[in-house]
């Protein structure tokens, strides 16, 4: 049994990891800004631990003490200032763990993260993998995985609204995806074993490739729509399209970008998919809580 501090219990894949190492026997510091959505987890046996991440003080007392840290930037979508956000939360994350010397620490990465320009959004997982880096007493593993499944949702509103599924992707480029399940299970396996040493990388590429124009195939189905079609949308309009339906205007350009980083070759895989990279949770897993979101906008 170890101890294990969990940043972004109430997240996708946050929440999902501290379940999973409750169940495995493990104790859990469940962290996160607010005590009542942390609750269930409270309930089924973590310590919640509530404070901002942008606070070294609260993340060290989090950490002190901890066999191992699950490590993620939180972020609101709403709020301006994304990149300056996620610097100053970042700092503190990795100024608290060498405080604590936490000495295993699985980091929340992403595809593209090598990349230090022209990936939009994943500029800051660049520059937080390279402070990760300058850790003296942690073993650090950076899982990189690629788009989640569950970005599906957010375009829900275009398809009842707007008639067709809308984003700047191009719309026969084939994109690795995942399931945030699939996430959670990696960073739960490596919290539960600790067996790497060093500085490592590891990608999560999901079952396999899917083009937009698959998304809008398969999201017609769902809901019952079979020729919905998909509409790749000008960067610009897709940054204001996101601007509109309230995400900070410099975190849409950032998301726009990033499109534009995949459909240009930048945010790829490096080492190509394999057995190890290859995760096991289909797209049609998702198709019950996709129906149901789609019904329930007004």
């Amino acid at each position: 049994m170890s101890d294990i501090a969990v940043m972004g219990a109430t997240g996708h894949t946050g929440s999902v990891i501290a379940r999973n190492l409750l169940a495995l026997g493990h104790r859990v510091r469940a962290m996160g800004r607010s005590a009542e959505r942390l609750d269930a987890l409270r309930q089924q046996g973590a310590q919640v631990i509530v404070g901002d991440c942008a606070d070294p003080a609260y993340l060290t007392r989090a950490f002190e003490g901890a066999d191992a840290v699950y490590a993620m930037m939180p972020f609101d979508p709403t709020a301006p200032g994304f990149m300056e956000l996620q610097r100053t939360q970042g700092q503190a994350i990795v100024a608290a763990l060498q405080a604590a010397r936490v000495p295993h620490v699985v980091a929340l990465s992403s595809l593209g993260a090598e990349q230090p320009t022209g990936t939009g959004v994943l500029t800051s997982l660049h520059e937080q993998e390279q402070r990760l880096a300058s850790l003296q007493h942690s073993h650090v593993l950076a899982l990189r995985p690629a788009m989640f499944f569950e970005g599906l949702f957010n375009l829900l509103p275009g398809v009842k609204y707007g008639g067709s599924l809308a984003d700047a992707f191009a719309p026969g480029l084939p994109i690795p995806m995942i399931a945030t399940r699939d996430i959670a299970d990696a960073a739960t396996g490596a919290l539960d074993q600790r067996g790497w040493t060093g500085h490592s990388v590891r990608e999560l590429l999901g079952p396999g490739d899917l083009s937009h124009d698959q998304l809008a195939t398969f999201v017609g189905g769902v809901i019952g729509q079979p020729a919905l079609a998909y509409q790749q949308l000008p960067y610009d309009d897709a940054a204001q399209g996101m601007a509109q339906a309230g995400i900070a205007p410099d975190l849409a350009q950032l998301l726009a970008e990033m499109a534009r980083g995949i459909n240009e070759g930048r945010v790829r895989s490096v080492e190509g998919r394999n057995a190890r990279n290859t995760t096991a949770t289909p797209l049609q897993s998702l198709a019950p809580a996709i129906k149901e979101a789609y019904e329930a906008l007004p």
